[in-house]
């Protein structure tokens, strides 16, 4: 293949910082190389509802199963909307999680000159409120059911 370099940079995919919708479209469970403790790599899709990025826009985090990262894990379930029980043991299981839609703050870092978005938080579940329609009263049934 013959070609001519481009002086353009490299396209960088990333969106602006903010809260977002993200998807996890893998996770596998390993073993941290600093700690030695076991992970789960999160590969994140974030949902650019305006297309921002024109292409998808992965992310990626790690839940290391540290006492100094406990607090990270809790985020993260509280935002799968588990509860969180204090000296509870849980199993968090890799394979469980694909496909599951979470709320995640990012933010913008550079690395090595490219942009790329990183978990800055993990949000809690936005409540969803379920309205409740009023049965319609006709003016019959009120003159019918008052005493006067």
């Amino acid at each position: 293949m013959k070609y001519t370099p481009s002086d353009q940079p490299a396209k960088s995919f990333h969106v602006p910082a903010g809260d977002y919708d993200v998807t996890i479209v893998d996770a596998a469970e390993t073993v941290s190389r600093t700690s030695g403790a076991g992970m789960i790599k999160l590969t994140l899709e974030v949902d650019t509802a305006d297309g921002y990025a024109g292409s998808s826009v992965k992310v990626f985090d790690y839940l290391v199963a540290t006492p100094s990262s406990a607090w990270k894990i809790d985020a993260f379930r509280r935002a799968l909307g588990h509860e969180i029980v204090k000296d509870e043991s849980v199993e968090l299981a890799a394979e469980e999680l694909l496909g599951r839609t979470l709320r995640a703050r990012l933010k913008v870092d550079e690395f090595n000159g490219q942009l790329n978005n990183k978990v800055d938080a993990w949000l809690a579940p936005v409540p969803t409120t379920t309205s409740v329609r009023a049965g319609t009263v006709t003016q019959k049934e009120l003159s019918e059911n008052e005493p006067f």
